[in-house]
């Protein structure tokens, strides 16, 4: 039932259908997707409790007075080389109030010659480094991140790669917003970037609302190419496919013959997710995750390792345990496992759920982390 109450939601905001009725319950799910502030507008008109109706507008103030900061700091960025914003507010553009969109960090792209001096204006403007990694920087300043990216694409094949970020540099231009149909294709390599380890609704309706507005069947052609380029063609069918049987979006032509089965199995796998995949967060889940992901030991090792570091708080305070935090995240699976009823019966389930999420996202063509993910690096696209 609780599905349907947030579809009819999302419906009611975006396209003005039918009627709603919300609870605790559905309040919760929505800030788990983190898309409870689309309702915003229409809270005065909608029966709910009072104590409901304070939470969700005192929600409410606390995404618009982000919002407002976000879009402070990144009208009033220190960086004077081209450069370009994804996602974000190119994202919310396409909603009809962009103000209840929520936000996140602020993601700039430079061309790789400038990606230097952004960091030292960055710096100069008082930003401090949040975390480097390969692809990108983050900076921090007034509660606000913003992440310099290197490059943006995170595939499995060098090629593809390539020829997505190579399409980001040739559109940087003066007004720091690509051509709809090359944002759009932003949003979608968004979902495969993030998919496997779960994803929301919220990033979802940011392709449904790009695809309401710039992605009519006359339209389809041009970005048929893109899509088949990156090799996500059959993700942009799906998952579009998905936003006309569940959310509302009119039908397309070009989706016509797409596979019905694997759009249920994509909206039940994103309903149990969660934004970036914060609702599957027990043992289970991650026992499932490992299974999943896991096709050699060294993917094992480095899965173990990354949640044995938050289940193990010794190992994040000393430097001589930290290597060690596979070990202790393997005997806690062990130990809960067996400790569970019917536990046999459970690894089996486990097994299975992860087995059928790995034929899922085969299918789709997402990148996943066993396939290898590539990087920009001296010069060229390679795997790590």
């Amino acid at each position: 039932m609780m599905p349907d109450n947030i579809f009819n939601i999302i419906k009611y905001v975006i396209w003005g259908n039918g009627c709603v009725t919300v609870d605790h319950h559905v309040f919760d799910e929505m800030k788990q997707h983190t898309i409870a502030s689309l309702l915003s507008p229409y809270l005065s008109g909608i029966d709910m409790s009072t104590e409901l109706k304070q939470q969700w507008t005192y929600y409410t103030l606390q995404q618009l007075s982000y919002y407002t900061q976000y879009n402070y700091e990144q009208s009033h960025l220190p960086i004077t080389v081209s450069y370009v914003i994804l996602k974000g507010t190119t994202a919310a553009q396409y909603y009809p109030y962009p103000e209840y969109r929520s936000m996140g960090d602020i993601d700039i792209l430079t061309r790789r010659e400038d990606f230097d001096t952004a960091c030292q204006q960055l710096l100069n403007a008082g930003y401090c480094v949040k975390q480097e990694l390969n692809r990108e920087i983050s900076f921090a300043k007034n509660n606000i991140t913003i992440e310099l990216h290197r490059s943006f694409a995170s595939l499995n094949n060098a090629e593809h790669a390539e020829y997505m970020d190579n399409l980001i540099y040739e559109n940087i231009n003066p007004t720091h917003v690509l051509p709809d149909q090359i944002n759009g294709l932003v949003l979608l390599e968004h979902i495969s970037q993030h998919l496997e380890h779960g994803l929301g609704l919220r990033q979802i309706i940011d392709w449904m609302m790009f695809v309401d507005k710039c992605l009519s069947d006359d339209k389809w052609s041009e970005f048929e190419t893109y899509a088949n380029n990156i090799g996500l063609k059959k993700l942009a069918i799906t998952t579009t496919y998905m936003c006309e049987q569940y959310l509302g979006l009119s039908h397309r032509e070009w989706c016509s013959h797409a596979d019905v089965s694997l759009s249920e199995q994509l909206m039940d796998y994103i309903l149990t997710s969660g934004n970036f995949g914060n609702k599957r967060v027990s043992d289970s889940d991650i026992s499932t995750n490992v299974i999943a992901y896991a096709s050699t030991p060294k993917m094992a090792l480095k899965i173990l390792q990354k949640q044995g570091l938050i289940n193990w708080r010794w190992a994040r305070k000393c430097i001589f345990l930290k290597p060690f935090a596979w070990i202790y995240q393997a005997n806690r699976y062990i130990i809960r496992g067996l400790n569970r009823k019917q536990a046999t019966s459970k690894l089996k389930e486990e097994y299975y759920i992860a087995q059928k999420r790995k034929a899922m996202l085969n299918s789709l063509g997402v990148r996943t982390t066993a396939k290898g993910n590539v990087i920009y690096k001296d010069g060229k696209y390679v795997k790590e």
